[in-house]
């Protein structure tokens, strides 16, 4: 993050509009551990939900189940081990999840990018500890199916009980400058690959600035297959190698 960019979300975190959504986030928050006995938080380790976990482990005080999904040979580099390492600095419960398939090169040809193997696990924790919600770091101006698919009139927590499994999104009314002013305002350490591809978008709060999986098709329109082969030849190019391999 340049010394300018910093500057600009300090300012941003001192405004009226960030306070109050800052302060919807959190009543939103306490709602939800509320209503539901057990909620889970899924953590990504993006930026979003790096916000998310702060908020309800460190601003709000509870200390729930994190549930998080390594994905192996997809991965970009080091995001499991940074997960860990914000779950013991912030707290809560880590389950971290691998597919049998993630090491290998079943993730790649036959578990659709990993989507599988996390359902799977998801699925059977769900029963197991008696989740009856996931909280997501999902924000409506991402996309419209991420603005769409809660369902809130901006006085109640936007949640989606159509799903096989209740899903809140607290942060659902956060800008991307509401991110960046929550992280610089409460000096969080965010992964690495936001500063790598702001410098190759337009700045580190770029609307395409996102962790993803590497060369993953569900990000093709981002361009998350270009700039991970900018940014991680070695792992992007061993990929496509195993799926060409598979082709032959």
């Amino acid at each position: 993050m340049t010394p300018l960019e910093y500057r600009k979300f300090e300012r941003h975190a001192s405004t009226d509009e960030y306070q109050g959504r800052l302060e919807r986030a959190t009543g939103w928050i306490h709602t939800l551990f509320d209503r539901f006995s057990n909620p889970v938080v899924n953590f990504s380790a993006g930026k979003d939900s790096l916000v998310l976990l702060h908020l309800v482990t460190v601003r709000c005080g509870y200390d729930p189940d994190v549930f998080h999904f390594d994905n192996g040979l997809l991965n970009v580099p080091g995001v499991t081990e940074y997960a860990r390492e914000r779950i013991d600095e912030y707290g809560g419960t880590p389950f971290i999840r691998t597919s049998d398939g993630a090491n290998s090169e079943k993730m790649v040809l036959e578990e659709g990018h990993g989507y599988r193997g996390f359902w799977g696990h998801h699925s059977a924790l769900w029963s197991r500890r008696e989740w009856d919600c996931r909280l997501l770091g999902i924000r409506g101006d991402e996309s419209r199916d991420r603005r769409d698919r809660f369902d809130s009139d901006g006085t109640r927590p936007p949640v989606n009980y159509d799903e096989q499994y209740t899903a809140a999104a607290p942060v659902h009314h956060f800008t991307t400058r509401d991110v960046w002013a929550y992280i610089v305002s409460n000096d969080l350490e965010y992964h690495a690959i936001y500063d790598k591809q702001g410098e190759l978008y337009d700045g580190i709060d770029a609307r395409d600035n996102r962790l993803v999986t590497l060369y993953d098709s569900e990000f093709d329109s981002r361009g998350a297959l270009e700039v991970s082969q900018w940014l991680y030849p070695g792992e992007t190019n061993a990929l496509k190698e195993i799926e060409q391999n598979d082709g032959d």
